[in-house]
């Protein structure tokens, strides 16, 4: 899936702020009967560039998937890890935007907490 990224914050519901922290990918695809979803075994690193309580932007990769569902594994606070799904949103020159599609209220508070400590 390849969309054009519009930078424009008139777009935005969620602030944006500055994230360069590693991000452990896990590709999730159709089981082959089709009724649930399978975390993959074979996760990618990849650098953030930023993060939003909606969604985060991962640079220098591109990532591929049957589903274009992903598992991702990150941490915004000391000793506080996130697990978050998400659902590729948009790929462009060498970047792709990711939003959260299963998050829980506990994990948007974390990130809203650190979005506006960063601002």
């Amino acid at each position: 899936m390849s969309a054009k990224h519009d930078s424009g914050s008139e777009r935005r519901k969620y602030k944006r702020a500055h994230f360069d922290t590693p991000v452990t990918v896990h590709p999730v695809v159709e089981s082959k009967s089709g009724n649930v979803f399978e975390v993959q075994d074979k996760p990618l690193t990849v650098n953030s560039v930023d993060l939003s309580e909606g969604g985060i932007r991962l640079g220098g990769q591109s990532l591929s998937s049957k589903s274009n569902i992903y598992k991702l594994n990150f941490q915004v606070q000391k000793n506080r890890m996130v697990d978050v799904y998400s659902k590729l949103a948009w790929a462009a020159e060498g970047m792709v935007g990711l939003q959260f599609i299963v998050a829980d209220e506990e994990m948007r508070k974390m990130i809203r907490g650190y979005v506006d400590k960063s601002l």
